[in-house]
């Protein structure tokens, strides 16, 4: 694996420079321990985060469907007016007159020979239109359901879901808190690489100064000058690389706080201990003997939002399944209307009326959609129950993973750390006897080479353990930022 992969790993915590005369703090101020600092970033990233914002958003909108859902147990009340004015339409022709008249004839006649008065006048027929020319309805209605089994079970599953909404918030902020962390730690891992060649270029300088001196005095020949000339090239290729990265970690990390790319980050610093100690608050805070595996995988299965995400979507899965079955019971509902009725706005009793009803439906045949509803929800939940169950045997392999990694990285510190002690040693040795002219220049840049290289492996070796322990926190759904002392 090459190195920029490696620094790529880079995961949970900052590691403390192997070479005395390097240092990971700025100058400038103190460090804080870096646990510190990483709860600092988290806070700020699930405040700011954008991704974390659009999330959250999501889950008001779940809350607001629930409401919707729970609200249909109430009576609805309405409150309409019309106005309206009509023109033509059918009418009912009475013949009152035609009925009449022929009568009111006899009886004038009969009254008339009897020397009294004719009372009795002609009418016309009657025309009533089935629309009036005028009129205006305002009228209350309240609407309650009675019994409705489509109501409590789509309540259900609105409940579910934005439980799974709620459950998919908590597993994004563990991953923006996890990523939060590796990215900070990839910039803190890149910066310690770029110290680490710094001081090697300012030794591969100081060797260039001293060969050319030589071959400008006869001592030695060009070749000594250009290989210590490539020498110095190849770590200044090798710092440029690193930057890049180290800049590229740094915008990342500021793109989770949704702050300027290029803001400064805060330093921090690292004690030789912090593995170990991080380790045991981790295992800790999982409630597990120190990396026991059947108690990290249970307290994984236990915590992990995602499988409790899952559980939810089963629960609104079932609800969806009442809610199929509901279409074949009937449905009672009540109505009232109450109101006034007339062509003015008139408030006598004429006028007003009330209307209360009772509605029984039932639905007899739909073509068969009612069943493959109930199908298509019952698939569903088949889905469901199989893709709970690979998570979890996923999030079973993620945990024994993570501890698998942190265990070969944790065990290959102290052959990194003695190797950088062998290096600098030999380094130390082959220095002097350059100076004394007894050893060929070749020599001494291998021993310089090899340090550099025994400190940087070092570096390597300890982000790979603390990115590998960041990902036995996540995996196992602890959290050390939460737990400090």
């Amino acid at each position: 694996m090459s190195k920029h992969s490696t620094l790529a790993m880079t995961g949970f915590l900052a590691v403390a420079l192997c070479a005395a005369a390097t240092a990971l703090a700025e100058p400038e101020a103190p460090a804080a321990p870096v646990d510190e600092v990483l709860a600092a970033l988290v806070d700020e990233a699930q405040q700011a985060n954008l991704e974390l914002a659009g999330f959250e958003a999501g889950v008001a909108g779940r809350l607001a469907i629930l409401d919707q859902a729970r609200a249909r147990f109430l009576p609805a009340v309405d409150f309409a007016m019309r106005y309206s004015q009509a023109d033509g339409g059918r009418e009912i022709d009475i013949p009152v007159g035609d009925l009449l008249n022929p009568v009111y004839a006899t009886l004038n006649s009969l009254l008339e020979a009897s020397g009294q008065p004719a009372p009795f006048t002609p009418i016309q027929n009657q025309t009533i239109p089935f629309l009036r020319d005028r009129e205006q309805q305002t009228v209350f209605t309240l609407v309650q359901p009675v019994y409705d089994a489509r109501i409590p079970a789509a309540a259900r599953a609105a409940g579910a879901e934005y439980d799974a909404a709620r459950q998919g918030y908590a597993a994004l902020r563990s991953r923006v808190r996890r990523d939060v962390q590796q990215a900070y730690l990839r910039w803190l891992g890149a910066s310690g690489t770029r110290l680490i060649l710094e001081a090697a270029i300012e030794t591969a300088e100081e060797n260039r100064r001293v060969n050319e001196s030589l071959h400008r005095n006869g001592k030695v020949t060009r070749d000594l000058v250009l290989r210590a000339e490539a020498e110095l090239l190849e770590l200044e290729q090798q710092r440029i690389a690193v930057e890049g990265a180290e800049r590229m970690a740094r915008r990342y990390v500021n793109l989770l706080l949704n702050a300027p790319l290029e803001a400064p980050l805060p330093a921090a610093e690292v004690a030789d201990g912090d593995i170990a100690r991080l380790r045991d608050r981790m295992t800790a805070a999982a409630g597990a003997a120190a990396r026991d595996e059947s108690v990290l995988q249970g307290a994984a299965v236990e915590r992990r939002a995602e499988l409790r995400q899952l559980d939810a979507g089963l629960e609104a899965a079932a609800a969806a399944e009442d809610v199929a079955r509901a279409a074949f019971k009937p449905q009672l509902v009540f109505a009232m209307d109450a109101g006034i009725q007339d062509d003015q706005f008139r408030f006598s009793g004429d006028e007003q009326f009330v209307l209360a009803s009772l509605v029984l439906r039932f639905n007899l045949f739909r073509g068969g959609a009612d069943q493959a509803a109930l199908r298509e929800a019952r698939s569903r939940s088949e889905q469901l129950r199989a893709s709970r169950a690979l998570a979890e045997q996923q999030i079973r392999l993620e945990v024994l993973g993570a501890l698998t990694d942190f265990r070969v990285a944790e065990a290959s510190l102290a052959t990194a750390a003695k190797r950088v002690e062998a290096a600098d040693g030999a380094y130390r040795i082959v220095s002097r006897k350059r100076d004394l002219g007894q050893i060929a220049q070749v020599e001494y840049i291998d021993a310089r080479r090899e340090l550099t290289r025994a400190q940087i492996t070092r570096n390597i070796s300890r982000f790979d353990a603390l990115a590998a322990l960041a990902a036995v926190e996540y995996a196992v759904g602890a959290s050390l930022l939460e737990t400090r002392p």
